[in-house]
């Protein structure tokens, strides 16, 4: 009797465990969305460090781990990305069929999946594919204030995004993306958030998904200038800015033989490889104790952001690792459009900048002094003036950037003369003995 006792309960064990899902599982199905997004980051996996060698294009994104996501080579309208033919001809397709392609050695996935995941997989391929396009044509002809989406979206959503949407800086606000990648979004609301508890909105209908999506395309979008000068203080010095822990090993990219190899933190610095002129090893950190042999970041002023995060997610910055998105965002935002041309405020060869001394004291005694003091003597233990004349360009910089961490104001939309004259004024200020 103990013994039938035991064997039906390993049974039900068994069955509990090892049953597998069936395509119809809702549950299933969105995790095999969340898989199809990222499965490294659902499955808390590491992926190769080598490219998917399915993958058809040789210019990645610019991570190497981007390469084995599905959505990758399929797209998140599933129709196919990247020269990869898309997933729509397995939808309602068997789903151990779709399972064991997974196997192949085109997909490789038998070892970094394991059978449930790979199932879950399936099932959302087989059964989880929505026409997304027409979604999205949909949500275009819903006015917002006319459906409950907003009120779904306070009580369900907001506790983690904010009722605006841009509180988790993990990712973008939702209104840009909303907006920009609706379709991406659209598969996130549907499935969730790889590796995240996120609710998934799948069984309340498309209807649902497609309201979501036009009320979230109404919510503002990242400030762009307070970006820009969020970046600037990242450039200057992330780990400082972020409270992030410092780097105790050196950068890869910073040369073992520059002077500071053994201050680890330093080498992560953006600006002790690029400079505070930007240039990098065409200006003054050609030579001296910074230098390098690291070219500047001036090219890619004006560039798509898109694309200087992707280099700083990349294998050479390896910033994808350390920073969250939104500071990837706000980085990436000031390279692109956070640059001045230094030399047309300081001269390159004496140093001084080009303002009017003058008007730069009546904007330094009413704007400034009440944190650095009429002399420029409060500035942690170093003179304001002695700093502004050592290293003009890093001063010029934290006045339009401020500084990381702090609550000093960033110039950077004020009229450039008063910033020059400030600067002026403030290589003026000595040291009282």
């Amino acid at each position: 009797m103990k013994r039938m006792l035991l064997a039906t309960v390993v049974a039900m064990t068994a069955a509990l465990t090892l049953s597998p899902a069936s395509a119809n599982d809702p549950a299933s199905v969105v995790r095999g969305g969340r898989l199809y997004d990222n499965w490294a980051a659902e499955i808390k996996g590491r992926t190769p460090n080598h490219i998917n060698p399915a993958f058809k294009t040789k210019q990645t994104r610019g991570v190497t781990s981007d390469t084995w996501r599905c959505v990758e080579c399929h797209g998140w309208d599933y129709k196919g990305n990247n020269g990869v033919i898309g997933i729509q001809g397995r939808h309602k397709a068997d789903v151990k069929a779709i399972a064991a392609l997974l196997k192949d050695a085109n997909h490789g996935y038998d070892e970094l999946l394991d059978d449930n995941d790979r199932l879950d997989l399936a099932n959302f391929v087989a059964s989880g594919q929505y026409d997304m396009n027409r979604l999205v044509g949909m949500a275009k002809h819903v006015k917002p204030g006319q459906t409950s989406a907003q009120k779904v979206f306070a009580t369900v959503c907001a506790a983690c995004h904010g009722l605006e949407g841009d509180r988790l800086r993990e990712i973008a606000p939702l209104g840009e993306s909303a907006r920009q990648r609706p379709v991406e979004i659209l598969h996130v609301a549907l499935n969730g958030h790889p590796g995240g508890n996120m609710p998934a909105l799948r069984t309340l209908g498309e209807d649902t998904a497609v309201n979501m999506l036009a009320y979230l395309q109404t919510l503002r979008s990242l400030n762009l200038v307070a970006s820009v000068a969020n970046g600037g203080r990242l450039y200057d010095d992330w780990q400082v800015h972020t409270g992030g822990q410092r780097q105790a090993l050196p950068h890869p990219a910073y040369p073992p033989k520059a002077y500071y190899a053994n201050s680890a933190n330093e080498t992560w610095r953006c600006k002790e490889c690029h400079g505070w002129d930007y240039k990098g090893d065409q200006g003054q950190y050609a030579k001296g104790s910074h230098a390098t042999g690291i070219k500047g970041i001036r090219a890619m002023a004006g560039a798509d952001p898109a694309k200087t995060m992707a280099i700083l997610r990349g294998a050479t910055h390896l910033y994808g690792a350390v920073l969250k998105h939104r500071d990837l965002q706000d980085l990436a935002n000031f390279v692109s459009y956070g640059q001045i041309d230094v030399d047309s405020v300081i001269d390159p060869k004496t140093g001084l900048a080009r303002g009017d001394t003058t008007k730069g004291r009546a904007h330094y005694r009413t704007m400034c002094a009440g944190c650095h003091g009429l002399e420029g003597q409060f500035v942690a233990k170093r003179h304001l003036g002695k700093v502004s004349r050592g290293d003009p360009w890093h001063s010029l910089h934290n006045m339009l950037n401020g500084h990381p961490d702090d609550t000093m104001p960033a110039l950077r939309e004020i009229d450039s003369a008063v910033t020059h004259d400030i600067l002026a004024y403030i290589q003026t200020l000595q040291e009282r003995r």
